[in-house]
């Protein structure tokens, strides 16, 4: 007896009750474009597919430059056709791409950088799903780039909220989102209700799901100015030191499992994540910039993106190890340290 055929629409609307009662209508970024994207192209492309009802809106990441930040080693600048190529092919899977200029500390001369701006440029002029935008955490980048591109669309990243010396408001948060498109929360603030229930247009909103660092992070900020002076002087072994000491100090990042603190990091839970939802907001971020490797990111993104209640945590395990099989398949080509070159028949 054969099975009967169904529309698209059937088999989208079968699948719903995989979201039903976890973010429905989320609408998801995830970071590590321009790191890791073989492994998004790959994921996206499967989850668009085969799952539909949970794909990504965006991709997030920007190649190593003055206006961005690395939080382990500092990674060498991207070949530019390499990175034109990266957003012609997320273009195909219909998947915008945010640069994430994430450097809250520039100087004057970082603003005119003619890198930077050539990412900008080619940004805009390879826009074909009209979602590309850039995420910025300093206001005067912000102005550079709106008398530059009056169309292009500005985010203000959460690193903008870190470096506030006054208290982070509701109003603060509303007055920025007159000024930016869209506004990412401080990790922390996420959990406030006290700010959350007094924003005023929460679609505006960005919410990142699975910051690692502490909820009461009294370094946050000489962190992420370390991190900017190490930019600028990557060899400094100085500055190494002094971010390890701080690190060490505060120790964020020791596991001791006797002393293991429950909502100690900035990572929602899902009662969290679904109270944010239930409130308002429908956009949720998965951040990249805080791993060392793709590993941890495609474990956060499923863990993230998929339900993973007792009664259909089968299917969400199913869904995660089929999507990480399309890793394994055949390829007709063999990988090759010659591969970005290119060969002719002439002398």
């Amino acid at each position: 007896m054969s099975t009967p055929e169904i529309t698209p629409e059937q088999a989208v609307e079968n699948l719903r009750f995989l979201t039903r009662d976890y973010l429905p209508q989320a609408s998801w970024t995830v970071g590590g474009a321009l790191r890791f994207d073989r492994s998004l192209l790959t994921v996206n492309n499967f989850l668009s597919q085969m799952l539909v009802v949970r794909q990504f809106s965006n991709v997030a990441g920007a190649p190593p430059c003055p206006w961005s930040l690395d939080w382990f080693v500092q990674r060498r600048p991207l070949a530019f056709d390499a990175y034109c190529s990266a957003l012609e092919a997320y273009a195909k899977q219909n998947v915008g791409v945010i640069l994430v200029f994430d450097n809250p500390n520039l100087s004057e001369a970082d603003l005119e950088n003619p890198y930077c701006l050539g990412l900008v440029q080619e940004l805009i002029n390879r826009d074909r799903v009209r979602k590309n935008a850039v995420c910025v955490a300093s206001d005067a980048l912000a102005e550079k780039l709106r008398a530059a591109a009056p169309r292009l669309r500005i985010h203000c990243h959460p690193n903008r909220l870190v470096m506030e010396k006054g208290k982070r408001t509701p109003a603060l948060y509303n007055k920025l989102a007159g000024l930016y498109d869209r506004v990412c929360l401080h990790p922390a603030d996420a959990v406030k209700p006290s700010i959350t229930s007094a924003l005023e247009n929460k679609e505006k909103f960005d919410i990142i799901i699975n910051d690692s660092c502490l909820r009461n992070c009294p370094v946050r900020r000489e962190h992420l100015s370390l991190l900017a002076d190490m930019r600028r002087a990557p060899y400094d072994t100085e500055l190494m030191r002094r971010r390890s000491d701080l690190i060490s100090r505060v120790g964020c990042q020791k596991c001791i499992p006797g002393e293991l603190a429950q909502k100690a990091s900035c990572n929602l839970t899902r009662e969290e994540a679904s109270a944010l939802y239930e409130a308002g907001f429908r956009s949720f971020i998965i951040q990249a910039q805080q791993f060392r490797n793709e590993m941890t990111l495609l474990w956060d993104i499923f863990q993230c993106m998929l339900d993973y209640s007792p009664e259909i945590s089968n299917k969400a395990s199913l869904i995660a190890t089929s999507t990480m099989a399309e890793f394994g398949k055949p390829s007709n080509s063999m990988p090759s340290g010659l591969r970005q070159f290119s060969f002719t028949n002439y002398e």
